[in-house]
């Protein structure tokens, strides 16, 4: 009677960071990454396109790929990225409370610099939006009846 093959490793998805965490090491479902195979959100979606979502399902916490289709990252969506960390399941984590803290002295402490950084950032095209507002005013062109 032979063996049956060997379980290969199950892969969780590393949860992405805020800018200014270093040390956080979770993953997507909020494991710890110790021990863990892990793997990025480009890697997974790689292997999903790759292997076909029920293949890679396999091999891949699928509590990992779900979560991280629900959440944005830093990059895409500051505010969604923060309320995943202040707002997700259970309690908010002590070391936030205290990251925020700290970011908000920072701010105190250099306001004048902190201001004139957020005056450039408001000042500046969001690519995105404009594109969207552009396709409202041509949907509204073309159909004299959706004008608001």
């Amino acid at each position: 009677m032979s063996e049956p093959p060997p379980r290969l490793p199950m892969e969780h998805i590393r949860r992405p960071v805020l800018p200014w965490q270093t040390d956080r090491h979770l993953t997507e479902c909020g494991r710890d990454t110790d021990g863990r195979v892990v793997i990025t959100r480009e890697e997974c979606a790689a292997k999903i396109k790759r292997q076909g979502k029920q293949r890679a399902a396999m091999t891949t916490c699928m509590t990992c790929a779900e979560t991280s289709d629900r959440w944005a990252t830093w990059d895409v969506d500051p505010v969604q990225a923060v309320r995943r960390q202040v707002g997700g399941w259970g309690d908010t984590d002590p070391a936030l409370r205290d990251e925020f803290i700290v970011i908000a002295a920072l701010i105190e402490a250099h306001r004048e610099e902190y201001d004139d950084m957020l005056a450039g950032l408001r000042g500046t095209l969001r690519l995105d939006e404009a594109r969207l507002a552009r396709r409202k005013r041509e949907i509204r062109a073309q159909d004299p009846s959706r004008r608001r």
